[in-house]
């Protein structure tokens, strides 16, 4: 038997060592941001991968009495139990379909689940070409980092779920 990595191991390494290089600099200076961009109704979100541990099919949840209605209530993830928001109901986006995954992401006091609809792409952008403009993060003024030029919201995740209705006493 040989210790070598089979085809597929290798492969999944050099992905796990692609995305740990979540924000780095060209040339000029200027900082790189990869994402993994996700549907939520008419809207697209950008979920910087520094931040984001995985994105999965949403799980069972239990609801929680008491909770506001974008808080869908608790899953067990890979033996993590974890808070599950509604991310088109936190940001009261109309149109948005019934959640099909749920991205988890890093926060103090653990992993926190936002649910989108779609995993529609992975992608990099330059740090330089986020705006202010776009519907979402105007109307809202919520924990973004900008939207770029193809209305992609990019969540400022720190900010976010540091939020004082997102934080779990």
């Amino acid at each position: 038997m040989s210790n070598a990595p089979s085809h597929a191991q290798r492969v999944l390494r050099q992905r796990a060592e692609r995305l740990a290089r979540a924000v780095r600099s060209d040339s000029e200076g200027h900082a790189e941001l990869e994402m993994a961009v996700c549907s939520v109704g008419d809207e697209l979100f950008g979920f910087p991968v520094e931040q984001l541990r995985e994105i999965v099919a949403l799980p069972a949840t239990t609801r929680l009495p008491g909770c506001p209605d974008w808080m869908l209530g608790i899953a067990q993830v890979r033996g993590t139990l974890l808070s599950i928001i509604d991310l088109g109901r936190f940001y009261r986006i109309s149109g948005a379909e019934p959640p099909q995954h749920v991205a988890i992401v890093n926060a103090p006091e653990g992993p926190l689940g936002f649910t989108v609809e779609r995993v529609v792409s992975y992608r990099r952008v330059l740090a330089g070409e986020l705006g202010g403009a776009g519907s979402l993060a105007r109307a809202e003024g919520r924990a973004t980092l900008g939207v770029t030029g193809d209305l992609v919201v990019v969540l400022d995740l720190p900010r976010l779920v540091a939020q004082p209705e997102l934080v779990l006493t």
